[in-house]
């Protein structure tokens, strides 16, 4: 480690012309000094590369990297490899930081020798010109007030404490490279959320800035459908990953209700940002086997967070989407308040599957034998 480097910060670039000097220039003037500042050009076919050597021209503290459109998560994994730092974090191209981000990040993670500090962040609209106040995540309030916490303290929340971006996240190098984190870089989309799922399920102290120190820049909707259009049968297969990283390390069983949540909620949030023809296609990729190696059918149903995830669930379990959309027409979709012993073991026997589906379900109507779900 290069003693005098406090912080290191990775930027992936590809064809980020338009929002990069505004990056470059949140990042220069930070009020910590002790930085280095780690360019991954990924093969960019605009300007981006000459103007961070124009930067660089004026910076010492920046690197640069290139590399032949590799990817985001090989990008970050080349970064992650050159850093000098105690601590790394990670900028997008398109986002910008407030000045005082990295002073404050720092001061926090020395200060209570953490593997992983947090900020708030909020969200920039590139059309309005306008900021809004981010979506919380689900549990939050697990990081405020200054505590420091782990999945010792929160097995069912620590996942859900804080989103799945990298970018408002600190990571202490050492941890980083004891734990051999990376990105993967099969991954296309929700790359991110595997990191960061990872470094939360093993680290040891976690806390958070209560202050909004980064800004994410979001276009229209239509980029945003692009996107999904084109990604997102990838999403059961970053759950996936999640829960073999979980397993592989010994921490999926006392954070089995973490990921449950996580992963049934997630799936159940992009399967209504879709079109029609995609939901058919995401939900019969859950309904064919992801949604059964999530473990969804051996919870109960009080373990659900959320009613209508819980419906979510026990409806892809059951039935593929064309036959959901016709009992939805007739006005029969399955809801577990309303779901009778007799009419599960009926639903079952007349399931050409029923075998598969009576082990598959053990467990998870465990609030039709007399329990209730929690609120």
């Amino acid at each position: 480690m290069n003693a005098n480097i406090k912080v290191s910060v990775i930027i992936p670039i590809y064809n980020a012309f338009d929002y990069l000097r505004p990056a470059m220039d949140t990042v220069i003037d930070q009020t910590l000094r002790e930085i280095e500042i780690i360019c991954i050009d990924d093969g960019s076919t605009d300007k981006s590369l000459s103007i961070i050597k124009e930067y660089q021209q004026k910076d010492d503290r920046i690197r640069i990297v290139t590399e032949n459109n590799a990817g985001v998560s090989t990008a970050r994994n080349k970064g992650i490899s050159r850093v000098r730092g105690d601590y790394v974090i990670f900028l997008d191209a398109d986002d910008f930081f407030e000045p005082t981000l990295l002073e404050r990040m720092y001061e926090i993670a020395v200060r209570e020798d953490l593997d992983i500090a947090v900020c708030k962040y909020d969200v920039y609209n590139d059309k309005q010109s306008d900021f809004s106040p981010a979506i919380p995540a689900p549990h939050q309030e697990i990081l405020n007030d200054g505590a420091v916490v782990s999945k010792c303290e929160y097995p069912d929340y620590i996942l859900q404490c804080t989103t799945g971006y990298v970018w408002n996240k600190l990571f202490k190098t050492s941890f980083i490279r004891e734990k051999e984190l990376v990105f993967a870089p099969e991954l296309y989309v929700f790359e991110d959320v595997h990191f960061v799922c990872s470094a939360m399920s093993l680290a040891s102290r976690i806390a958070a800035v209560e202050e909004v120190l980064v800004h994410h820049r979001v276009y229209n909707d239509q980029s945003r459908t692009k996107l999904f259009r084109k990604y997102y049968s990838q999403v059961p297969v970053v759950y996936h990953k999640v829960k073999e990283f979980l397993t592989s390390h010994g921490v999926y069983i006392p954070l089995k209700n973490a990921f449950l949540n996580l992963s049934a909620s997630r799936c159940y949030k992009i399967y209504n940002l879709l079109w029609n023809d995609g939901k058919a296609d995401f939900w019969d990729l859950l309904h064919g086997g992801f949604a059964d190696s999530f473990g969804w059918y051996s919870h109960e149903a009080e373990d659900f967070e959320d009613k209508d995830v819980c419906d979510f669930a026990a409806n892809v379990g059951l039935y593929t989407h064309s036959q959901y959309e016709r009992r939805l027409k007739k006005g029969r979709e399955l809801n577990i308040d309303k779901l009778t012993k007799k009419e599960l073991v009926r639903k079952i026997k007349n399931n050409k599957n029923g075998e598969r589906l009576s082990e598959k379900f053990k467990g998870f109507f465990g609030k039709i034998f007399g329990k209730k779900r929690k609120k």
